[in-house]
């Protein structure tokens, strides 16, 4: 397999507007365009996690006029600091994920790309989810959810459902009395406030709610730009087929002016060794949000275009709407 181009990635850190410092990476095309593809991490992951797949994606994207940034949320790692609370993926408050991405996009902004794509990884696909449903943020003109499985689904699935609500239970006592007081270390490195955040059913954080029949989507339904849904075909939190995750994820973009889902073959929910076929489809479905150059001088919104009809591609299951 060719190696990807070396790409110039300069450090950079914003200050969001509580005071809390978040530290990436940017990529920068020679000839710059005017969207940027603003990149949100995972549960506990950080900036610099996934190299391969920064090499890739920075590299695809500034040869297509793209700009890349990559930014810690206040949840990296397992505990952090967030000013003088505590944070991290085992205490931050999944709320606060607003103000993060909304400091993402500024500094996108005031490097020059007044047009973003919003992509966000496993709980980073969460994140980018409610911060759009929350803000109807117009300067997002496309949204990417890679990963995007229930933490709720995915315990049930380890657990069984009875275990886990026996277990919400017990934090929710905790809570009471203490929310930053940790659960039991066998379930992991929780405070009982953000265990509830992940595994309770129905709380802000729970926004791919396709195991349950009945669910709203609520923050999906609010979004009004193009959606694509990216899962790997051997991810193992998944408690179901990834065409009937994409499925559910389909039937519930019902303002989304186009809907793409697409699955990685044998990829697993990190993509790991599958870097240069995920960044293919995403420089290939970011590159298609440009609009023309007349419309956006007008000041108008661009024609939508009529989505690509189902296919396969060389490496990943494309379904479109």
């Amino acid at each position: 397999m060719a190696r990807p181009a070396r790409v110039p990635v300069s450090l950079v850190r914003v200050r969001t507007r509580d005071g809390v410092f978040l530290d990436g990476v940017c990529a920068e095309p020679r000839r710059r365009g005017r969207i940027a593809l603003v990149w949100v991490h995972g549960l506990g992951s950080v900036f610099a996690s996934g190299q391969p797949l920064i090499a890739e994606l920075s590299a695809r994207l500034t040869r297509a006029g793209l700009g890349y940034f990559k930014l810690n949320t206040r949840g990296h790692d397992v505990v952090a600091r967030a000013g003088k609370r505590l944070a991290g993926a085992a205490y931050e408050r999944f709320g606060d994920s607003v103000r993060d991405i909304r400091a993402m996009i500024a500094l996108a902004r005031a490097c020059g790309y007044p047009e973003i794509v919003l992509a966000g990884h496993s709980t980073g696909a969460n994140k980018v989810l409610h911060y759009l449903g929350r803000t109807g943020d117009r300067r997002v003109l496309g949204l990417l959810l890679l990963g995007p499985v229930s933490d709720v689904a995915a315990e049930q699935k380890r657990l069984r459902p009875r275990e886990l609500g026996r277990r919400v239970k017990i934090a929710e006592r905790l809570a009471r009395r203490d929310p930053q007081a940790l659960v039991p270390r066998a379930w992991g490195y929780w405070s009982a406030r953000r265990y509830l955040s992940l595994y309770r059913p129905g709380g802000a954080e729970d926004v791919f709610p396709y195991y349950r029949p009945r669910a709203r989507w609520s923050a999906l339904r609010r979004v009004r730009v193009p959606v694509a849904v990216i899962v790997g075909s051997r991810d193992e939190f998944l408690d179901r087929g990834p065409e009937e995750l994409i499925e559910a994820f389909r039937r519930n973009a019902t303002r989304a002016p186009s809907f793409t889902g697409i699955v990685i073959r044998r990829a697993l929910h990190g993509f790991a060794g599958h870097e240069r076929a995920l960044a293919e489809e995403i420089v290939a479905w970011a590159r298609r949000r440009r609009a023309p150059r007349k419309t956006r001088r007008a000041g108008r919104a661009a024609p939508r275009r009529r989505p690509a009809r189902a296919g396969a591609t060389s490496r990943g299951r494309r379904v479109a709407r």
